[in-house]
């Protein structure tokens, strides 16, 4: 029984590793503290993978876990964190923005870790603000909110610099 769980632990780290580490480093910009949380996160499934009733969504489970455990380092950290994001020069996210990585990097710093979770969970896993709310143990009007609050904070700062306003 022991080696089963021990390759069922196994194969999902190398399926959902690289995952967690992307989640985190979106949250934190910082390589190392994102390997923690990683980390972290996979103690943390390990010891309740038992838990979960639906295994179809273990993938946005481990996404929430990975989130809580970001935010929790980050707030951990908060005057500590070194800014890093180089991975990629271009994305689009829906509702109208169109951003290169450095100008979405620069306004993502402006956003609480509580409003990218919601952001992370909705647009990068594709979740309903239902399955949000559910995730995150939070009210729905909770999710809308934050979810508001972080489109219209990126939202303003687009309009106020632009590209002109990145880095400054």
């Amino acid at each position: 029984m022991l080696v089963i769980r021990q390759s069922k632990e196994k194969e999902i780290y190398e399926d959902y590793f690289d995952k967690v580490y992307k989640t985190a480093y979106y949250i934190l910009k910082n390589e190392e503290l994102a390997k923690d949380a990683a980390h972290e996160t996979f103690i943390k499934v390990f010891k309740n993978l038992g838990k979960i009733k639906q295994p179809s969504k273990i993938s946005a489970w481990i996404t929430t876990i990975a989130t809580r455990t970001a935010i929790d380092i980050y707030n951990k950290n908060k005057m500590h964190l070194a800014y890093e994001f180089n991975e990629v020069k271009h994305v689009s996210v829906s509702d109208g923005f169109n951003f290169n990585k450095d100008e979405l990097d620069h306004y993502l710093d402006n956003i609480s870790p509580e409003q990218k979770q919601v952001l992370v969970l909705k647009y990068l896993e594709d979740l309903t603000e239902k399955e949000i709310a559910h995730h995150l143990s939070i009210k729905l009007g909770t999710v809308k909110s934050r979810i508001f609050r972080a489109k219209q904070k990126l939202l303003e700062q687009y309009q106020l610099g632009g590209e002109n306003n990145v880095g400054k």
